[in-house]
C-alpha cells in the first residue's frame, strides 16, 4: 500500500502538468488548422500517350489561421507541388544528350501563403506578406469550384503566378464594390526579386450589380528587368462575368497578355467558359471549355481544352468526379476519376 501511495504521489504532478499543457494548446473558434488533398486517376484513350494510365497527386495543402481581433488576423499555408525541373542542353543540330539522371521527388513543399491582414476600418484593409494572386486565385478559382478536378485556365496555361511577395490595399464599399491594388515582386513564390528591383503593379475591381451577378476586371503592368531589342514590358488584362444561384452557376472570362515572358510581340489570348448544375445535394454536373490563342514571333498556335463530367459527394467535404477531357495538342482524349477532401 505504501508503494502504491508513493507511486501516485510521484506521477500526480506529471499528470497535472500534462493536463494543464493540453489545455494550453486548445484553440478557440478563431484559430484553426485546415488542409485539403486532391488526387486522381487518369486514363489516356490513345496508346500514343505515355504513361497511358496513372495515379496522380495534384495538391496537398496544410495551413493555419489565427484571428487576434476584428482588426488583425494572420494565415500561413504550405502547398505540395512540383517546383524543380531538369534541363538538358542540346547541340547545334538540336540533338539532346543521351544520359540518365535521377531527379528526386517531383513533389516539393513550398510557402503558398503567409499573410498579415489588418482591417484599418470599414472601407480599407491592408495585407502584406506572401499573398494569393487577385488575377484568378482569389475569385475565379472559387467560382469554378472544382479545383480538385483541374485548376482554372489562367493557372493551367501559366498566364500568371498563383501567389507572390508584396503588399495589397483593399477598398470595399458595402457588398457591391471591391477594389484591390497590389504591389508584388513579380517573380512568383519560387524566386527572389530580380536584381533591378522591378515590381508588378496590379489593380483588381469587382462589382456586384445584384447579389447573383459578379463583374471583375484585373489589370497588371510589369516592367522588364532586362533591356534589349526583343524585350518589352508585360501587360495583363483579365475580364470576368459570372452568374451564380443555389443550383446553377455560369462564368466566362477573357484573358490577354502582351509581351508574354517579356518577349516583344508575343501575345496570349484566352477564353474560358465554365459552369455547373446541381441535380440534388450530392450530384452536380460540370463543364468547361478553354481556348488559348498564342501569337509568337515564329508562328501562331491555338489550344482547345474541354472538361465534361459529374461530381458525387458521398460524405460531406469528400467529393468525387468522373470526367472526360480533351486536349487539342496531339488530339488527346482522357478519362479521369478525381477525388478531393477538405478538412
Amino acid at each position: 500500500m505504501t508503494r502504491r501511495i508513493s507511486f501516485l504521489l510521484a506521477v500526480l504532478p506529471f499528470f497535472a502538468f500534462s493536463q494543464s499543457s493540453s489545455l494550453k494548446v486548445e484553440k478557440d473558434e478563431k484559430s484553426y488548422i485546415f488542409a485539403q488533398i486532391f488526387t486522381d486517376f487518369q486514363y489516356g484513350m490513345k496508346d500514343t500517350f505515355k504513361p497511358r494510365a496513372s495515379f496522380r497527386f495534384n495538391q496537398g495543402i496544410i495551413g493555419y489561421k489565427h484571428t487576434f481581433s476584428d482588426e488583425l488576423s494572420g494565415i500561413i499555408m504550405y502547398d505540395v507541388t512540383r517546383t524543380t525541373h531538369f534541363y538538358g542542353e542540346a547541340d547545334s543540330a538540336g540533338n539532346k544528350p543521351d544520359f540518365f539522371y535521377f531527379e528526386g521527388s517531383k513533389y516539393t513543399s513550398y510557402l503558398k501563403m503567409a499573410e498579415i491582414k489588418w482591417r484599418v476600418n470599414d472601407f480599407f484593409t491592408f495585407r502584406v506578406g506572401q499573398l494569393l494572386s487577385t488575377q484568378y486565385l482569389t475569385f475565379q478559382d472559387r467560382f469554378w469550384g472544382f479545383r480538385y478536378v483541374d485548376v482554372t485556365m489562367q493557372e493551367k496555361f501559366r498566364m500568371g503566378m498563383p501567389a507572390d511577395f508584396g503588399a495589397q490595399l483593399d477598398f470595399r464599399y458595402g457588398k457591391k464594390f471591391l477594389n484591390q491594388f497590389s504591389v508584388v515582386n513579380g517573380e512568383g513564390p519560387f524566386r527572389y526579386q530580380d536584381m533591378n528591383s522591378k515590381f508588378l503593379f496590379s489593380n483588381n475591381i469587382q462589382f456586384n450589380p445584384i447579389e447573383k451577378i459578379t463583374l471583375k476586371l484585373y489589370t497588371a503592368y510589369e516592367p522588364a528587368s532586362d533591356t534589349g531589342l526583343d524585350v518589352s514590358d508585360k501587360v495583363t488584362i483579365s475580364a470576368f462575368a459570372g452568374y451564380k444561384i443555389e443550383k446553377y452557376r455560369l462564368g466566362a472570362e477573357y484573358n490577354y497578355i502582351s509581351n508574354y515572358a517579356f518577349k516583344h510581340g508575343d501575345e496570349y489570348h484566352g477564353i474560358s467558359v465554365y459552369g455547373s448544375w446541381t441535380l440534388n445535394g450530392k450530384i452536380v454536373f460540370l463543364g468547361r471549355f478553354d481556348h488559348l490563342y498564342r501569337v509568337l514571333a515564329t508562328e501562331n498556335k491555338y489550344v482547345d481544352y474541354y472538361i465534361v463530367g459529374f461530381q458525387y459527394e458521398p460524405v460531406k467535404t469528400f467529393t468525387t468526379s468522373i470526367n472526360f477531357r480533351y486536349y487539342s495538342v496531339e488530339s488527346l482524349p482522357f478519362v479521369y476519376a478525381s477525388f478531393g477532401l477538405k478538412f
